[in-house]
């Protein structure tokens, strides 16, 4: 029985030993349960956050996009009935920038792909004249097609930024005139579609239809990327997804924070086994959570006594005012409120202590002395004789607020500052406002205006009759687009010309409520116009005195635009007009350009064209053509060409290079001629040799000691010789031989050995010696053979020469080449002679100049002729063993696949 009463009891021990462990596992396990479950639904709740502030930031961006689309078709409307002017285009696309930051140009396109009207006036992105681009064409025509707005790809514009554009087509009835172009910048859309709080809570970007990052509104990078939503932005479509992230934030606590802390509680309780203690530490937990959440407000939370005094701040007061929490408590609230506020803080107090809830905003001393606007929220608890407050720092909304006043106070400022100006009458025809500019303009005080009819005072007494003709038209809507223009008097008496400009007066309604004019003083342009005028008839007399013709041609029509006297005289008077092929003009064919003309635009002027010779096709004169591409007084693309006759030159030079050949073959006669001897010397080795071979088989058949094969060795031996004869005299005869220079892709090892071949005659008879040191696999070079081979005879010729009093064993020259790239190739022949001296290398090219006692000063001469001929060059150099090196380069077969046709 005690062993029984024992064990139950130690089993009872075991059980109470136990049912802590197991309370406290249950509740561990539970207690993680449910942080994962929070955790997950506070996830899913901030993906659905997010996921709503992103669709309305989508439909925030979409509702300014339609507003945009709506002010480009009311600006297509009016332009296609006639009613919007150059002038109040600008003025109403620049109002529309000026308020929409997003957008950056407002541009009118014809039919023709051609800027007419950009916005504003200062922009270089568009240019009247401008064509549009291949990516622009797209959207242009299919909004024509669709006859509703069309929004296009983003794209990168020539200023490298990443732009948007919509179209809205220009319709007159069927008639197409064109499209308004409203030209969005995709950075300023993520900074300016959405508000200040969004900015601040997530990162968003644009991704482009590649999944490209196109704009993002913030560079932080410290992002929670599980909290994330993207939505297409549609309009504009064409692939564009808006996307948001939410920043990760310095107070965010990891997710396994919250399950460790529940393990080492239950580890401390089972270790401790003090369940009060377990419940004591989670009621503290939950105390510690609530002081952080007071502790890590972005707000300023404080608790604060019925008596205006402090009892308890959290940590913002020090961020944002710099006031430590510590030392806040016991000091009154009036005693940080700004001087001027202190009346309105007082009134809001005493609804405090009546038990009403209050909010309002005021400015607050910070410890450095400035002061900041808070949004303040309190509410009072009576039966604790407390209020528990909540501040938001405004002071950067008050400062937007603030500026925008001292903006709306700009633009008036600006208003009546402008140099035009600006006239509004009603439908009747009395004047209901002026501008400063517009007193000024004419004289009159703005009392003295307003309130005016017809005759207003600044009418010319001699105009009256003009003057109200162009008023009727005006309150009748049948104003020129290009406005009037008349004469004003102004108060003191004196004249000046001023141009109208009408538009109409639309009210917040959309009603018409009277006609707006911009008036433009034109007094000073009209001089500096006839100045022109007077400039421009000097500059046609300068180019009618030219004798080069000189034409201008439209790059893409190919339309004559202009043409000198000269050039007329030419081509007919009739040029101007016609097309330059229409008359014949000589000109490149379009693949001997540098660039086409016809498909440059404005970004690639100026730009050189042609620079060479050629023949006019009907009556065979030479002309040294130029064409230049520029940009013309209306902004298109020309080339302008100028054609100065050359044929006599050419004659000229005609007649100097067959000179020229004549003297070359006679120098090659001199050259065989001083060879004659040796050559004989040489030429009756082979043909003694062939003798001998032959008699000796003549008599081993005589004798009838001939075999076969002595006699077949014999005999080829005496072909051998013969051959070498044979080819000795045609090397002679095409050596000497009249021909027009033919140049092909010869192979420059085959001209060196027959050069050197040649040589060796001479050499041997000089008793020196010829090493040839070629480069291997050399390009074949695009030469004239006989030529080049007369080049290479002649420098040998001179350095054997040069070498005829150095010893017999030293008399070596060496023949080499080597390529210089893929485009040429260089040979040189270095002798060890005497060498040549400064003063007789500036005159070694110099006619009839020698260094020779017999020699007739032609042939270095001649040869850099022949070099000069295949494009190439002929230089001298001191050899730094002795002597001197001659060295000239040929132009290779892949530098002339493709010759420029000159004269």
């Amino acid at each position: 029985m005690p062993d029984s009463s024992e064990s139950r009891r130690l089993a009872r021990a075991r059980w109470y030993w136990t049912a802590p462990y197991v309370a406290v596992g249950v509740f561990a396990l539970t207690m993680l349960g449910l942080v994962w479950l929070l955790q997950s639904r506070d996830a899913e709740t901030q993906r659905n956050a997010v996921a709503r502030d992103v669709q309305w930031a989508e439909q925030t961006m979409r509702l300014h996009m339609q507003g945009t689309e709506e002010f480009l078709s009311q600006l297509a409307r009016d332009l296609a009935v006639d009613t919007l002017d150059m002038d109040g285009f600008q003025v109403r696309a620049n109002q529309h920038i000026a308020n929409n930051g997003e957008l950056v140009n407002v541009v009118w396109a014809g039919p023709e792909e051609i800027v007419r009207w950009s916005a504003p006036f200062d922009t270089t992105d568009w240019l009247a004249g401008d064509a549009l681009s291949r990516v622009q064409t797209v959207p242009f025509y299919r909004a024509r097609d669709l006859g509703r707005p069309s929004y296009g790809e983003a794209y990168f514009n020539p200023r490298n930024r990443m732009v948007l554009e919509v179209y809205v087509p220009v319709r007159h009835g069927r008639e197409f005139r064109g499209a308004i172009v409203g030209v969005y910048s995709i950075d300023r859309m993520v900074q300016h579609l959405v508000p200040s709080w969004f900015a601040e809570k997530y990162h968003l970007a644009l991704i482009g239809p590649e999944g490209d990052t196109l704009a993002v509104n913030s560079s932080v990078r410290d992002l929670d990327e599980s909290i994330s939503y993207s939505i297409p932005l549609d309009p504009p479509g064409s692939g564009l997804i808006l996307r948001a992230t939410a920043f990760r934030t310095a107070s965010q606590l990891p997710q396994a924070l919250p399950a460790a802390m529940i393990i080492g509680l239950s580890v401390i309780v089972l270790w401790s086994l003090w369940l009060l203690r377990t419940h004591v530490q989670r009621r503290v937990q939950v105390e510690k959570e609530r002081d952080r959440l007071f502790n890590l407000s972005l707000d300023l939370l404080c608790i604060v006594g019925l008596d205006g005094a402090f009892r308890r701040a959290n940590p913002a007061f020090e961020r944002i005012l710099g006031y430590k929490p510590d030392n806040l408590p016991g000091t009154p609230l009036l005693d940080l409120i700004h001087a001027d506020d202190v009346p309105d803080a007082v009134e809001q107090l005493r609804r405090l202590a009546e038990g009403n809830p209050v909010s309002f905003e005021i400015r607050c001393r910070c410890a450095d002395g400035s002061f900041k606007w808070l949004d303040w929220s309190i509410n009072p608890v009576r039966e604790e004789k407390l209020v528990y407050a909540v501040a938001h720092d405004i002071t950067g909304r008050k400062a937007g607020e603030e500026a925008l006043r001292a903006e709306s106070a700009f633009r008036k400022a600006m208003e009546e500052s402008v140099m035009t100006g600006m006239r509004a009458i009603d439908l009747t025809g009395r004047i209901i406002y002026v501008n400063s500019a517009f007193c000024r303009m004419v004289g009159f005080e703005q009392e003295e205006l307003l309130g005016a009819t017809r005759p207003f005072p600044y009418w010319a007494p001699e105009e009256l009759d003009v003057c109200s003709r162009n008023l009727d038209l005006t309150l009748l809507g049948r104003a020129p687009p290009s406005g009037f223009e008349m004469h004003i008097r102004r108060k003191n008496g004196e004249r000046l010309d001023a141009r109208f400009y009408l538009s109409p007066l639309i009210d917040s309604n959309g009603v018409q409520t009277g006609w707006m004019a911009s008036v433009t003083d034109i007094t000073e342009p009209k001089r500096i116009r006839a100045a022109l005028e007077a400039a421009h008839e000097r500059f046609e007399a300068v180019l009618d005195g030219l004798e080069a013709a000189v034409f201008v041609a439209d790059a893409r029509t190919d339309e004559i635009l202009f043409a000198n006297r000269a050039f007329k005289s030419i081509h007919g008077f009739d040029a101007v007009g016609r097309t330059v092929r229409g008359v014949a003009v000589p000109q490149p064919e379009r693949g001997d350009y540098l660039i086409d003309p016809r498909g440059m635009s404005a970004a690639d002027l100026p730009r050189e064209l042609f620079d060479g010779e050629l023949q006019h096709p009907l009556s065979g004169r030479w002309y040294h053509v130029r064409e230049h591409a520029t940009r013309w007084v209306d902004g298109r693309v020309v080339r302008m060409g100028i054609a100065t006759d050359i044929t006599e030159r050419k004659q000229t030079a005609e007649v100097s290079r067959q000179q020229a050949e004549r003297l070359q073959r006679t120098s090659r006669l001199i050259t065989m001629g001083e060879m004659a001897s040796t050559l004989a010397h040489e030429l009756n080795q082979p043909l003694s040799a062939i003798a001998n071979y032959c008699m000796g088989c003549v008599t081993r058949i005589q004798t009838g000691n001939a075999r076969e094969e002595d006699l077949l060795a014999a005999m080829q031996k005496a072909s051998f010789q013969a051959e070498r004869a044979g080819k000795i005299i045609r090397r002679v005869r095409e050596f000497v031989k009249k021909s027009e220079p033919r140049r092909s892709a010869v192979q420059i090892t085959d001209v060196l050995e027959d050069a050197i071949g040649f040589a060796e005659i001479d050499a041997r008879r000089m008793s020196s010696r010829i090493v040839s040191e070629v480069a291997p696999d050399l390009p074949p070079v695009f030469a004239d053979r006989i030529m080049i081979e007369q080049v290479v005879l002649n420098l040998v010729k001179n350095g054997l020469d040069a070498m005829s009093d150095l010893p017999a064993g030293e008399r070596i020259l060496v023949v080499s080449a080597r390529a210089l790239g893929p485009r040429a190739v260089e040979v040189s022949v270095i002798d060890r002679g005497h060498g040549i001296g400064d003063e007789e290398r500036n005159r070694l090219f110099t006619p009839f100049y020698t260094t020779k006692t017999e020699g007739m000063g032609m042939g270095l001469n001649i040869c850099r002729s022949i070099i000069e001929f295949h494009d190439g060059r002929l230089i001298v150099d001191s050899n730094p063993e002795g002597g001197t090196i001659f060295s000239f380069t040929l132009p290779t077969e892949v530098a002339s696949e493709r010759l420029v046709r000159r004269a």
